[in-house]
């Protein structure tokens, strides 16, 4: 698919997890919406206060509590504000939800998720985009994955806005579709600028951030949650894992069932449970079991095994077929 036009009257609303990551993903395609004198947003979920070691590092101090990560949230909050201004953007500016940070996962519950859809459906509507872009659902950290949930779910609200979503931390093989935006040096050079007004996170070297800012922007049309599908008479999957993973280490499943209101069910369930059906084979596990909810508009699982790669995770949310 080719790039879509662009001009005055778009009003762009990008939906990142943390600051840096609406640089990283869209600091080229800002540029280019500002150009052609249309309006963008950022609407930043997290304050990505949860950034333990850069802050020991700055602070010079072990233990953070809670006012710590309060005081890390509003460092974070004014590099953001230093980010979009070295854009250079005329019509760009953010807004802060202040959710977790680490923790968008926990959002997906029956508990909590109507109020965060209701959250971020005001925040849309305040905008009135023609254009949200959010993280891909396919995105191995679990904040971005979450968000893509969520922000479908709250996208239903608003049938006739155009949405897609953004590559980070996507497998390079992955499936693209959609289409990419190419830099050229002048805007590269202020991406790359307003990537280093995030100075907390250059702590561990300025080229490891800056690799994420690339010359490529790659987009894929819609959010990447799969569509709804009409419910059979069991909830069934086929979740890819790797193969080590899938015979020895996986031990239990989340289960996700939402309708257009939110969260019906969160549920973790032990592989052995005898509601479940599972068959183990090489890099894949296959799970059905009987419905939890007879009104789930989707379904999803995730496996869970207790290891972590850093902060991401090593398995995907998979919607049943």
């Amino acid at each position: 698919m080719t790039m879509p036009t662009f001009d005055a009257t778009t009003r762009l609303l990008v939906i990142a997890p943390h600051p840096d990551d609406e640089t990283i993903a869209c600091g080229g395609l800002l540029q280019d919406v500002a150009r052609v004198g249309g309006r963008s947003r950022v609407l930043f979920a997290t304050d990505g206060d949860n950034n333990p070691w850069p802050q020991r590092l700055i602070e010079r101090r072990f233990r953070l509590d809670a006012q710590a990560r309060k005081r890390w949230g509003a460092l974070r909050r004014t590099e953001a504000a230093a980010a979009l201004d070295a854009l250079r953007c005329d019509g760009l500016d953010g807004m802060h939800l202040g959710w977790p940070d680490g923790g968008l996962t926990g959002l997906l519950t029956p508990e909590r998720s109507g109020e965060a859809l209701a959250l971020l459906v005001d925040a849309i509507a305040a905008f009135s985009p023609t254009l949200v872009l959010v993280p891909a659902f396919g995105d191995y950290h679990p904040d971005h994955s979450a968000l893509a949930l969520l922000a479908t779910l709250g996208l239903r609200s608003f049938p006739g806005v155009a949405a897609g979503s953004f590559h980070i931390h996507v497998p390079e093989d992955g499936a693209h579709s959609g289409w990419s935006l190419q830099l050229d040096d002048a805007t590269l050079a202020r991406k790359r600028d307003a990537l280093r007004q995030y100075r907390s996170q250059l702590q561990f070297g300025e080229q490891r951030l800056l690799k994420f800012a690339r010359a490529t922007e790659m987009f894929d049309v819609g959010t990447g949650v799969p569509d709804p599908v009409s419910p059979d008479d069991r909830w069934r999957w086929q979740i890819a894992l790797p193969g080590w993973i899938a015979s020895t280490s996986a031990r239990h499943v989340r289960v996700l069932a939402v309708d257009d209101s939110g969260v019906l069910l969160n549920q973790r369930i032990p592989l052995s449970d005898p509601r479940l059906d599972v068959v183990r084979k090489s890099g894949m596990l296959d799970i059905s079991m009987q419905p939890l909810r007879a009104n789930a508009r989707q379904v999803f699982a995730k496996v869970e095994h207790g290891i972590e790669v850093f902060v991401y995770d090593t398995t995907l949310w998979t919607a049943a077929e």
